[in-house]
């Protein structure tokens, strides 16, 4: 293994000692709302966000800025407290995440929600507090940069267009179909258009906010902050294309959640309204994409090997 390889790693396992330490109160550590929040935070995960985030930072130089830990735990933090709520009844109602019950089976609903708030807050305050620390401008640009990914007009913006693509009743009991039938044919209204739309902001933008955070903090020029972020945005279609094929063709042992449960609840995904195959034909081209948008950095010199050997891991990942 290359001492870079071994850098990398040894960051990694640094992340996952610093999310620890980030999710440690002074006081009342055993609150129920704290257990919550650290058994969804530190169960486990890709942690796609974070690596996204050093791999960037590791384009412009060795050693990562010194803000770059805090906001790549930030970014977990903001996407776990998004799984908790995602996963609720009012929501996608899945009743495991990660392997294990999900937050509200295992804890209850309010002490989700409870839960899901603190990760939320809790990302905002170790990221700023870097930024405060450091005193620098980048840091403050990233802190914007991932405030607005997250926000109404991102992340919550695609999971409330996700919520109105929904084929389910949600005005009293739900409406569930036990037929595998396209459910775009049931009710002839959602494009793959507005698919693409929704998970342009459902998922790619805290992919978005990784790859911008890690650029803007490692001082990346203008053309190389959009070229970066082009990246970003087709790698986060391409996992959540990748996503929409394993909720046909993993278990759940293997993906760590419920399986079956787009086309049981008539959502609208890729494979739900496009089939199989030309899903996987969608996954190739958003792969296309992200390795194209790569290529001004190149010629640019720098050294794209590990984001694209990413794209590949993500493109062919199992759960």
């Amino acid at each position: 293994m290359s001492d870079m390889k071994h850098k990398f790693e040894d960051a990694l396992m640094e992340f996952e000692r610093a999310l620890d330490y980030y999710l440690t109160p002074a006081h009342r550590k055993d609150d129920t709302v704290w257990r919550a929040a650290r058994y969804s935070l530190l169960s486990g995960g890709k942690r796609v966000r974070p690596r996204l985030l050093f791999m960037t930072c590791r384009l412009f130089g060795k050693d990562p800025p010194q803000e770059a830990m805090a906001f790549a735990a930030a970014i977990e933090m903001i996407h776990t407290y998004s799984l908790i709520h995602d996963d609720l009844p009012a929501m996608d109602d899945d009743d495991f995440r990660r392997g294990q019950p999900s937050c509200h089976r295992q804890f209850g609903e309010a002490t989700a929600i409870l839960a899901g708030d603190l990760l939320l807050n809790r990302a905002f305050e170790i990221a700023s507090a870097s930024c405060v620390k450091s005193g620098r401008p980048e840091a403050v640009s990233a802190l914007w940069w991932m405030a607005t990914m997250a926000g109404g007009e991102g992340m919550i913006l695609g999971q409330s267009l996700d919520l109105a693509m929904d084929g389910r009743c949600r005005e009293g009991n739900m409406i569930q179909y036990t037929d595998s039938t396209n459910t775009s044919a049931k009710d002839g209204l959602t494009s793959i258009e507005q698919v693409r739309e929704m998970v342009t902001l459902k998922t790619a933008c805290l992919i978005r906010a990784a790859v911008g955070a890690g650029a803007r903090l490692s001082g990346a020029s203008k053309d190389e902050e959009t070229s970066l972020d082009q990246f970003a945005a087709s790698l986060g279609l391409l996992f959540q294309i990748r996503d929409d094929i394993l909720d046909v063709v993993s278990d759940k042992e293997l993906l760590g959640k419920t399986i079956g449960k787009d086309v049981r609840d008539l959502k609208k995904t890729y494979v739900t309204l496009l089939g199989k195959e030309q899903a996987r034909l969608a996954l190739a081209e958003a792969a296309r994409d992200a390795e194209k948008a790569l290529d001004a950095l190149d010629e640019k010199g720098r050294a794209t090997s590990e984001l694209r050997s990413y794209i590949k891991v993500l493109e062919t990942r199992v759960s």
